[in-house]
């Protein structure tokens, strides 16, 4: 096909032919066991391969015992161990036209030294300055530890040449050991290895060297990650990122150049969450096309193939990567290519299935796509048709009901969709109209779509009652009613299971009701927060922005701490300070008088009384459920999403796709 066509262009990595311009680049899986790769990460790849990516990069491998990284199932690709799961992926992803190059690293400072009880070491690191992240002081390296480094590189290499691996890359970006070297910042060293950019840039070459005599240059490939920007002070910017690959280009040792951006304290500049829109780091790429004639790889925020077209069209990069595009849907290439395009499941960059799940060392899911680490039970044919179609009911029209619909339809049933209100998506439609949410939108447009294609009778502006299901003699019924927010002031810290004495001296919302409806809340509005998620101060945001007094006030250590992990709290902080937004973390509303709020301090009871036209409590939810009370007994019945337990949209569209298979 035309469009896209400088995307399905074929491209050569060195010695290597790729198919296309698309790349799936390293990202942290979690499914190993004994620091080896499984089946289920040889699935996961697979699946990516079967859909049409071009080059699919593993995630990271540590080339030395000296790393164990910052997850309990760190994978290790020094032992010849791992030839055989290397054989095993590299012959899966050969099968269906896509390379795959092994991604070779050592965390370096970002890693903790007692993680692993047959692991206690003293961190490496250029110059001993620990990681602000961890906060562990590591010690310098020797020149024995850089040659057992170099040799672990080598080692590495002839594993996955061995195995039929087509190229490795070597990771000296995001901070990372090798980048602790290249970094200004981090590298205070006086010798050899410290100093001058070329002297800096000394340990990558050495390992390169390593990678090349341990390889045979006319079947593999190599290349190096970098970071071009740091965005830190003092760290690498982009003038000194200029000299780095100038330096590294000179060596003749290296077939492409992947660039990114970012290190272990700017990560929410290397991978954007949803607060950031566009391709920001795609500049660095283009400054680097006009330094180099090697192959450019660009990463971060290319979730759709228009916009990967269009950087491939005009030479900002000669290979794209789209890989949370790819978590989200590993077949985009395959229904693009074959005329399916609006099938395509789009990444919305909320980071909860993905990097969220990586910051705190559990496997890799996707919310758009449950799918993802699930490929045997989940992925490309294992859909089963109905051996006899019958006719199931939904109850709710958010994202769990729409998934069970649109899964149940697909195997062929009957499916009838009741919806009271006059739009699909639940409490997904609310959140995409807080600052920087819209892309939750897709999530919705996506499952319409699919919808309309299985013909499912939709019935909007419907309450399901006993009566109108019974008229549908259902085979089964899924109850995917949804919650509702409390506004009694529960927070769970305090126990205070009747809520907060007083509330009938103010106006008390939920957080739907303050969306819709904002001018309910009045001049000064206090927010109370038991969640950590976005939604209090996404609200506070939208509040603030229209010229009200906005306070927000949790019992937790700080606010909204789990978007810290969806990389979102660098980009939202700043937007609330400026609009003036206080935030009070480590207090309780205890009461409300007729002078207003009393807000405690959760450690030594201090207080004061915020004066407030209004209070809104994101906090508890209950289970909207009466009405399966009335149909269990009736009918064959689920219940999915919020209305079994109020959760997070990943769990509501997870047992919506499994009650579809199952009903």
């Amino acid at each position: 096909m035309r469009e896209y066509e400088a995307l399905w262009q074929p491209a050569q990595i060195g010695p290597v032919s790729l198919r296309n311009r698309v790349v799936v680049t390293p990202h942290a899986l979690a499914y190993g066991r004994d620091n080896l790769m499984t089946q289920q990460s040889v699935d996961y790849y697979e699946e990516r391969a079967k859909g049409g990516a071009g080059l699919i990069l593993t995630e990271a491998q540590v080339v030395h015992p000296s790393s164990r990284g910052m997850m309990l199932r760190t994978l290790q690709s020094w032992p010849t161990e791992v030839i055989p799961v290397y054989e095993r992926l590299a012959d899966a992803l050969h099968r269906h036209g896509a390379r795959v190059f092994v991604d070779l690293s050592h965390f370096g400072a970002e890693d903790n030294n007692t993680m692993h009880l047959d692991n206690w070491r003293a961190l490496w690191s250029a110059s001993g300055l620990p990681s602000a992240t961890y906060g562990e002081i590591p010690r310098p390296m020797s020149k024995e530890d850089i040659a057992e480094l170099v040799a672990g590189f080598g080692r590495s290499a002839r594993n996955a040449a061995v195995a039929g691996m087509d190229g490795a890359e070597i990771h000296a970006a995001h901070g990372y050991l090798l980048c602790s070297f290249l970094s200004p910042l981090t590298n205070l060293r006086t010798d050899e290895y410290g100093g001058s950019t070329e002297n800096r840039c000394r340990i990558v070459l050495d390992c390169a060297r390593s990678v090349r005599a341990n390889t045979d240059s006319s079947s593999f490939a190599v290349g190096v990650r970098l970071s071009l920007n740091e965005f830190v002070t003092g760290g690498i910017e982009p003038d000194e990122g200029e000299r780095i690959l100038r330096t590294l280009d000179a060596s003749g040792l290296f077939d492409y150049f992947s660039i990114s951006g970012g290190s272990a304290t700017t990560f929410h500049r290397t991978v954007s969450p949803m607060s950031i829109s566009g391709t920001p780091l795609v500049g660095l790429a283009a400054r680097v096309k006009s330094i180099v004639d090697k192959p450019i790889i660009t990463a971060n925020g290319i979730a759709d193939l228009a916009t990967a077209n269009g950087i491939v069209e005009r030479g900002d990069a000669d290979l794209v990567a789209m890989t949370r595009a790819h978590i989200a849907d590993p077949h985009l290439i395959a229904k693009a290519q074959s005329g399916r395009e609006d099938e395509i499941r789009h990444c919305v960059a909320a980071n909860q299935g993905c990097f969220s799940r990586m910051a705190k060392g559990w496997s890799l899911t996707c919310t758009q796509n449950p799918a993802a680490g699930r490929e045997a039970e989940l992925g490309l044919g294992t859909l089963e048709q109905a051996a006899e179609p019958r006719t199931i009911v939904v109850v709710g029209g958010g994202p769990a009901g729409m998934r069970a619909a649109e899964t149940a339809s697909a195997r062929g049933h009957r499916v009838v969709l009741f919806e009271r209100g006059d739009q699909l998506g639940g409490q997904i439609r609310y959140a995409a109209q807080l600052p920087t949410r819209g892309r939750w939108a897709a999530v919705v447009s996506d499952m319409e779509r699919t919808l309309a294609k299985f013909k499912v009778d939709v019935r909007l502006g419907t309450a399901a009652t006993v009566e109108t299901v019974s008229a549908e003699n259902p085979y089964h019924v899924v109850m995917a009613t949804g919650s509702s927010w409390r506004t009694d002031g529960f927070v769970a810290a305090l126990g205070n299971t009747g809520g907060i004495p007083g509330l009938e001296h103010t106006v008390t919302l939920d957080p739907i009701t303050a969306i819709e409806e904002p001018d309910r809340t009045g001049q000064r509005v206090l927010i109370i927060d038991d969640t950590g998620e976005y939604l209090a101060l996404g609200l506070a945001e939208k509040l603030a922005a229209d010229g009200r007094d906005v306070e927000v006030v949790t019992t937790r250590m700080f606010l909204g701490d789990n978007t810290l992990l969806n990389l979102d709290l660098a980009h939202l902080y700043p937007r609330l300070h400026a609009a003036g937004v206080v935030l009070s973390p480590q207090h309780a509303v205890v009461q409300v008088t007729p002078d207003g709020a009393v807000l405690v301090r959760i450690w030594d009871g201090q207080q004061r009384v915020a004066r407030v036209d209004s209070i809104v409590t994101v906090a508890m939810r209950a289970p909207e459920e009466s009405l399966a009370g009335e149909l269990r007994g009736r009918f064959p019945l689920t219940q999915i999403g919020d209305c079994s337990a109020p959760r997070r949209v990943d769990e509501a569209i997870y047992e919506g796709e499994l009650a579809g298979r199952r009903v």
